[in-house]
């Protein structure tokens, strides 16, 4: 017989064992930019904050980077949002 707890428990695992797929996905995708691009530019400067040279580790990092705030600012909004349910 299993609980609420271990019914929720387990949603997060999941959902944290996807959240950690997307990140390593970013990643992969970014060093494959990183690989890829550069030709006529060196670097990027998304929204004028950073500035990202287009190269595999720093492309990585930047996709991961991204895809883990986007998540967890996701995550945070639903856990806020299923207080109220």
């Amino acid at each position: 017989m299993t609980t609420e707890s271990d019914e929720r428990s387990a949603g997060r695992r999941i959902l944290s064992l996807l959240g950690l797929g997307m990140i390593a996905l970013g990643g992969v995708l970014g060093f494959i930019v990183g690989s890829n691009g550069g030709g006529d530019i060196n670097a990027i400067e998304p929204f004028g904050l950073v500035t990202v040279p287009i190269s595999p580790g720093a492309m990585t990092l930047y996709g991961m980077g991204v895809i883990a705030a986007a998540i967890g600012t996701l995550y945070i909004l639903v856990s806020l949002a299923s207080r109220y349910d």
